[in-house]
């Protein structure tokens, strides 16, 4: 018997899941990819020596007492992958001078902050055990354990054990960094929680994650965390063709003036290829308003797509430094004494500077990388710049990051001075290298507009076609798009009666 083609468009780490998933289930795969390389976001590029690299700040399941470990050693060797684990999560720099050190331990982060202010207890007892009740490695089991779309009734009734995380999650959802920093009596406290995730319930998972040691950063960086994914498809037989941009994917009628399927795609050279199924992983938009020139929208999803929020895009400053920084954390946020302004519209109270001293790999030897992300939604402004002034384009992105660099150096004693590289990247580089809209990096903004009625990686009107990535998983992050090509393979599988293998054929 013949093995069904399926046809990938995109190299990113949905479409290598996917492709992976579905060799070792008896399919013959074929990934097209734009790019030059896999990973799509989860990538970094070399400047003078220096690996730049801005992706992956922590892997969830990096620890094998993650249910996620094991789904990602079904891919990868977790166990030859270095891990680097925080002792803090971030050292918050006030705008009076004075270093908030948020360990990543929670027993020490408690007896910390109480130290720092006897008289708030009872709110920071009440935030850190909140944070404890969301270590429950049994709701993970559950949710991991199948694709959403597999749910019935009784894994809902399931998740009913799980009612008091739910509680915690509905409590501090809703409550932003401002709303809780104005819950302390002492006055650093309050200017340091400031700089927590809004809502303050995703600077509780992450730190849930951290105190147990799970969710570390890969030394190597991102690219050599998507080339692993890569490997194994290669090695599973799966065939890639990079610096392949598909213009169309092609559908016949079949069997109702209603009803179409997908049989294949057109390269941007013309060039065509047939396949028993196609499955988009790449930015949805283009792939539903383009590549399908929008016959199958239906009005939820047009609706999303008209009113939505995105996640951000980046102003990504990138800096090699001729000097270690041995002594100080992997992470500051640096609070401004004034708001910083820039060209493209976009106003920052903070900075976050990530100092790579714990990767080695990153920078030669006796220097270190540093990596300065500054979110905008102001896409336009840099997409027509580029077109219209090429010139105007570098000399913004030169001031920007002189700009950053002063104000940086105030902390960084001897930065200034030392700086042998510098790298700007914006959001049209990110909308360029990925195609994302609008160079967003993980999707919809509102994850909560998933809740009850997901998008579907289907189109109703078009068959043998599935969408997977940010686009239709919420979550955003590395695992959601593992986890997105995973799922799919389960749902191909199940509907051409196979059961699902997860080790090589």
């Amino acid at each position: 018997m013949s093995k069904k083609k399926v046809i990938i468009i995109g190299a990113g780490l949905a479409g290598l899941s996917a492709g992976c998933y579905l060799q070792m289930n008896g399919f013959d795969t074929e990934i097209f990819e734009a790019h030059n390389l896999p990973g799509g976001l989860i990538t970094s590029w070399k400047r003078k020596g220096y690996t730049i690299d801005g992706c992956i700040h922590g892997l969830l399941g990096s620890s094998p007492s993650h249910p996620l470990y094991h789904l990602w050693n079904e891919l990868i060797e977790m166990d030859k992958i270095d891990f680097y684990d925080s002792d803090t999560k971030f050292v918050i720099i006030t705008k009076h001078n004075r270093r908030f050190f948020e360990y990543s331990n929670l027993n020490r982060l408690e007896n910390y902050m109480k130290e720092i202010s006897p008289e708030d207890s009872t709110v920071i007892e009440d935030f850190i055990n909140g944070v404890r009740k969301l270590q429950d490695t049994k709701a993970y089991e559950v949710m991991l354990k199948k694709p959403r779309e597999f749910f019935n009734v009784l894994d809902y009734i399931k998740m009913i054990k799980f009612t008091p995380m739910l509680g915690v999650m509905k409590k501090w959802l809703n409550m932003s960094a401002e709303e809780f920093s104005n819950q302390f009596k002492n006055p650093f406290l309050s200017e340091a929680t400031k700089s927590f995730i809004s809502p303050i319930l995703f600077e509780m998972f992450v730190l849930s994650e951290m105190d147990l040691r799970r969710s570390g950063y890969p030394i190597g960086g991102s690219l050599k965390f998507s080339k692993l994914f890569e490997r194994k498809y290669l090695e599973l037989c799966g065939k890639i063709r990079y610096n392949s941009k598909v213009s169309k994917i092609n559908t016949i009628p079949n069997g109702s003036p209603k009803l179409d399927k997908a049989c294949g795609i057109t390269l941007e050279n013309g060039e065509t290829y047939n396949a028993d199924i196609v499955i988009s992983a790449m930015d949805g938009r283009t792939t539903i308003f383009h590549l399908l020139n929008g016959r199958y929208v239906y009005k939820k999803l047009l609706d999303i797509y008209k009113t939505k929020e995105l996640n951000p895009s980046l102003i990504n400053i990138s800096l090699g430094v001729n000097k270690t920084f041995e002594n100080e954390p992997g992470t500051l946020i640096i609070n401004l004494e004034h708001p910083l302004s820039l060209q493209d519209g976009s106003i920052y109270n903070y900075l976050k500077v990530r100092i790579f001293n714990y990767d080695p790999t990153l920078a030669p030897k006796g220097k270190t990388f540093i990596n300065i992300p500054l979110e905008t939604k102001n896409f336009e402004f840099w997409s027509e710049l580029r077109s219209e002034n090429r010139e105007k384009y570098r000399e913004i992105k030169t001031v920007i990051a002189e700009k950053i660099i002063e104000l940086v150096d105030i902390h960084l004693d001897g930065l200034k001075r030392n700086i042998d590289m510098v790298d700007v990247a914006t959001p049209v580089s990110y909308h360029r290298f990925t195609h994302n809209w609008k160079g967003s990096i993980q999707g919809w903004a509102n994850e909560n507009i998933f809740e009850n009625k997901p998008i579907k990686k289907e189109l109703p009107k078009l068959q043998n076609f599935y969408m997977i990535g940010q686009w239709v998983q919420p979550g955003g992050g590395v695992p959601t798009a593992f986890l997105s090509g995973r799922d799919l393979a389960q749902i191909i599988c199940k509907r051409e009666r196979k059961s699902f293998k997860r080790t090589k054929i």
